[in-house]
This record gives structure tokens, C-alpha cells and sequence, in this order.
């Protein structure tokens, strides 16, 4: 997990980033999530470093803060980039300080203060001001080594890195928290067990990467119904798989026929008239984008997992697919495949070479997957370095960072409604 502080570093744009075209003065900003203890997303952390851009970088900390109020909530807007939930945005002390704290959606926007910030009248008073204007506060980077009870009376939430904690230590401050009413949230989850025992100590929020990484298993294979499955969404990237293949395919699978009909008359799509079967769909739709909706709805099928990691998979998968599109390469629909199938390992709960040798993708699929090898591995490579707002490493074939940046943006954006309509 990127942390707080090492997301709001102030950094020059990387070399490779240097020697690109100049960027049109676009700052990067990417999201964490947040996720509650049912394992849904209740919030995102905005992160932000200057790269690749052709103003220059954030002087401190207040511009860098600055750049990710004006990106993220003017630009772009909130409800594209948080599909609807709170931010938490990290504040430095010279935005929490003044006769006029920095304010922007207080219904939306979280305000984050590091624990050993100096807690003196200005501060406090710059906090007291923006509770009355209906901000949320939360004191990050909490540590009985620390303990500034000042800022803890203004929290509504605690953010705690278990990582640099002792669970004897967790088990000692997390109750204290709990009882004066603060809701708590665990930085650096890396395991599943560290995210069960800060459930059993009343732990509300985590972030981290043990959603993303495969559980262990030991002589378990993946069900036959979702390998059939994923063998499916597999197969509807052949180009060589005629209508007629498509809809057989299709069609075996009562409850998969029956999403795809009902996506397709969704909202999402605004045909301008119903569909009634698959055939007719292709007809309308035309075959790529039907190819594309049946591999959204056959993933689904992995309902045992979080939901967002579904969400991800998409959002790796359109990125993926954009990069393509805007560098001109010819085959955009491995890209899309790749960046899909890159949870694969953690949605089955097996490594990912052992699932790919059960499927009938290429050979360049497989290495972009496994080895991230080639163009398309080239871009997964990008945007999983884009969710983590690593820029350095946020690069594909000669694109400039506005590029990738609208890419991100978008497939955000596709991502969310894609999944509403899926699923609704």
C-alpha cells in the first residue's frame, strides 16, 4: 500500500517521463479505496505526485493538496472519479490554519491531519472551523508513541498502520478507540489473517493489498461451474469464433443468456429499441461489443468474491484496452483480456500459471499475465502502477502522462457504470 505520507511526496517528473512530449499541464491523481468490513468499498483515498507534466512540480505540500482539490473535484469531478462515496483527502497544516480553511464538498470530501502535526490554537481552530461546515476529520498515522489527545477529540476516524503495530499493541489501543465513539481504519492490510483479528477488535475501514493477493490453498481446484466459466469469457476473445459460436456458447448457460439480455436493455447501452435474443443483440450491438459484455457478465460469476475487485478487473481491463487504442496498436483485444484477467489468481484462489494452462488463451496473453512480457503486459504494467500512483512506472509505448492520465480517468468512469449495469 502506498501510505498518506508517501502519496503526498513532492517529487520531479521521472526520466522517462522528461524525455516524453510535454503533458498539458495535468497533475496525476489516483484512488485507494477504503473498504468496510463487509468488503465493499465505503471510501477512497486520493493520492497524488507530480510526473510528466509540463507545469512545474508541487513546491510543497499546500500546492500539492491544492492540485488534488482542483483536479479531483473541479475537473474531473467527484462523483466520476468516487462513483458516489467519500474521499479522504490528506491535508497539510497550512490548509488547516488561517481565517479560512480549505473547504470543497463537505458532504463528500474526509479530512485527513497526521497525528504529529502540532496541535496549537491555529490548528485546532482550523479544525473546529471545517467540523462546523460538516467535515469528517481523521487523524492518520496514529501511535501510542504518539498520542496527541487534542486531535482524537476532533476525529470522527483513527487510521492506524498495523503493519508498524504489535497485535498485543493493536489489542491494547483499538478497544480505548472504539468506546469513545471512533471509527477506526487499519493501513497496510497485507494478509487475510491481519484483516480478521482487526475485525474481531472492532476495526471499521482497510486499506491495503490482501484483497488482491491469492489466499492459500492447498490440493483445491477451481469449481467446474466457474471454470467453465472463465473458460467462456476466455473463448469470446477468439476473433476467429463465429456469430454462430457466440450464441451457442451463450446460450448454454441459462443465468449468463438471461444478464446479457438484461444489460443490454439496460440504461447503459440506450439502444433505441428491446432485445429478445442473443442473435438480435449482435445484430444491434455489433460482435466486439457483445463479445465484450458477455466476458462482463460470465466474471460476475465470481460472486464469492469482494465485488470491487470486480470492479478493478475492469478497470485494469478498458485502461489496458485505451492504452492500445491511443498508442495505435492493432490488437486491443488481448489488452482488454489481459488487464480482465489480471485478478485472476485471486478470484480463483490458485496461482496464475496454473489457471491459465485450463484456458484457451494465446500465447502472448499468457506471458502478459504471468511475465507482463510484451505490449500488453506493457500495459498492465501501467495501470497497475497507476492504481498504486507510482508515475515513475506509469508508462506505455511513447504516450505523454495527459494520455494516460484521460485513460485512468475513464476507465474509472466506464468501470462504475459498466458494474451498475451488470449487476443491477
Amino acid at each position: 500500500m502506498t501510505s498518506t505520507t508517501q502519496s503526498h511526496r513532492v517529487e520531479g517528473p521521472p526520466k522517462a517521463a522528461r524525455d516524453r512530449p510535454a503533458a498539458n499541464g495535468f497533475a496525476l491523481v489516483a484512488r485507494q479505496p477504503i473498504y468496510g468490513a463487509a468488503l465493499t468499498v465505503s471510501a477512497y483515498e486520493l493520492l497524488y505526485r507530480d510526473a510528466g507534466s509540463a507545469r512545474p512540480a508541487a513546491r510543497d505540500a499546500r500546492e500539492a493538496t491544492l492540485r488534488v482539490v482542483a483536479d479531483a473535484a473541479l475537473e474531473i469531478g467527484l462523483d466520476r472519479l468516487a462513483a458516489g462515496v467519500p474521499v479522504h483527502i490528506h491535508y497539510p497544516r497550512e490548509l488547516l490554519t488561517g481565517d479560512l480553511p480549505l473547504s470543497v464538498q463537505p458532504e463528500r470530501v474526509v479530512i485527513e491531519v497526521v497525528e504529529d502535526s502540532p496541535a496549537d490554537a491555529a490548528l485546532l481552530a482550523g479544525l473546529r472551523a471545517l467540523r462546523m461546515r460538516g467535515h469528517r476529520i481523521a487523524v492518520d498515522g496514529y501511535s501510542p508513541r504518539v498520542n496527541n489527545p487534542q486531535l482524537l477529540e476532533l476525529a470522527d476516524f483513527v487510521k492506524i498502520d498495523v503493519a508498524q503495530e504489535s497485535r498485543d499493541t493493536l489489542a491494547q489501543i483499538a478497544p480505548g478507540l472504539v468506546r469513545r465513539g471512533l471509527q477506526l481504519i487499519a493501513e497496510d492490510v497485507s494478509t487475510v489473517e491481519q484483516f480478521d483479528y482487526c475485525v474481531e477488535l472492532g476495526f471499521e475501514g482497510f486499506q491495503g493489498d490482501f484483497l488482491q493477493r491469492p489466499e492459500t490453498f492447498i490440493a483445491q481446484r477451481v469449481p467446474s461451474n466457474r471454470l467453465a466459466m472463465v473458460r467462456l469469457i476466455a473463448a469470446l476473445q477468439d476473433e476467429n469464433y463465429s456469430v454462430d459460436d457466440i450464441e451457442r456458447m451463450v446460450a448454454q448457460d441459462l443465468s449468463i443468456s438471461y444478464r446479457v439480455l438484461r444489460s443490454i436493455n439496460s440504461s447503459f447501452y440506450n439502444l433505441p429499441r428491446k432485445v429478445d435474443s442473443i442473435r438480435h443483440a449482435i445484430v444491434i450491438l455489433g460482435l466486439d461489443n457483445l463479445r465484450q459484455l458477455c466476458t462482463l457478465v460470465a466474471l460476475q460469476g465470481f460472486e464469492h468474491r469482494p465485488p470491487n475487485l470486480f470492479v478493478t478487473a475492469l478497470v485494469r481491463a478498458r485502461m489496458c484496452e485505451q492504452l492500445a487504442r491511443a498508442a495505435g496498436t492493432k490488437d486491443i483485444g488481448v489488452h482488454f483480456i489481459t488487464g480482465l484477467f489480471s485478478l485472476l489468481d485471486v478470484l480463483t484462489g490458485i496461482p496464475m500459471a496454473e489457471v491459465l494452462d485450463e484456458l484457451p488463451l494465446t500465447e502472448s496473453a499468457k506471458r502478459a499475465l504471468i511475465a507482463e512480457e510484451g505490449a500488453a503486459g506493457a500495459a498492465l504494467r501501467c495501470a497497475r502502477a497507476y492504481e498504486r500512483a507510482l508515475w515513475d512506472r506509469a508508462a506505455y509505448a511513447d504516450l505523454t502522462a495527459d494520455l494516460i492520465r484521460a485513460a485512468y480517468v475513464d476507465a474509472v468512469f466506464w468501470a462504475e457504470q459498466a458494474s451498475v449495469s451488470i449487476t443491477r
